[in-house]
């Protein structure tokens, strides 16, 4: 994509946030793109970036980290738990806890290494079997065992609506998980403020049903090339 495409895409984007909810935290979903296209988005003033594929973050995030020092990585991905060590090392925050294991897994690294992890919990609100993430049934009981493990804070929770070209059939699904965004956080502390939810095809949806964090890539960067 045209560099100054970039910049002009997330000014859009950012305007069209700010409309809803100028609190909310715009990710931007750099996996697939280039650190050159990257580093167009730092320059539009992203500071929070969005991978799923921990040896491309940490080749990204070689490159990058001599000349800008203020990032923000957060993994958005499935993680799987023989790479828990290595994301614990290159992430601020892990988006897609979606079983207590990985939440374990999470626990025991942040304790070798000294560090305490922010998590959000990922719930599969969506009925599509691809998808991964705790049951809305389970939501409050996961939260309550990982709340309780050391090293790592449960910071909020992660949804994803199935994809559609209508982002009006993602109000269903947002609005369930602000439903159990909302029970939990009736009986957690502070540190439990975050509902990430909305794409670069819905986010305007999820932002009005209460998200304040989105993650959005093409819409920024343009379409992606998975060859």
């Amino acid at each position: 994509m045209d560099q100054k495409n970039v910049r002009e895409n997330i000014e859009r984007i950012q305007k069209r946030i700010n409309a809803i909810n100028k609190d909310a935290l715009l990710v931007a979903v750099s996996k697939t793109f280039s650190v050159s296209d990257i580093e167009e988005a730092i320059k539009a003033g992203i500071k929070v970036f969005g991978e799923s594929k921990i040896q491309e973050a940490e080749e990204k995030q070689n490159q990058l980290s001599g000349r800008y020092k203020d990032l923000t990585w957060h993994m958005i991905g499935h993680l799987q738990t023989n790479k828990v060590n290595k994301a614990v090392s290159l992430f601020g925050m892990i988006q897609s806890v979606d079983s207590t294991k990985l939440a374990e897994k999470i626990s025991s690294a942040c304790a070798g290494a000294g560090k305490t992890m922010q998590c959000l919990m990922e719930i599969k609100v969506s009925p599509e079997d691809t998808k991964f993430g705790i049951s809305p049934d389970e939501a409050s009981e996961v939260y309550k065992k990982i709340a309780a493990m050391p090293g790592i804070i449960p910071a909020g929770i992660m949804a994803m609506a199935p994809y559609s070209d209508n982002q009006e059939d993602s109000r269903i699904y947002f609005k369930q998980a602000k439903v159990i965004f909302d029970v939990i956080k009736k009986g957690a502390p502070d540190d439990f403020k975050w509902l990430s939810m909305g794409m670069s095809h819905d986010f305007e949806t999820a932002l009005q049903e209460g998200a304040n964090i989105v993650r959005v890539g093409t819409a920024i960067f343009g379409a992606r090339n998975y060859d």
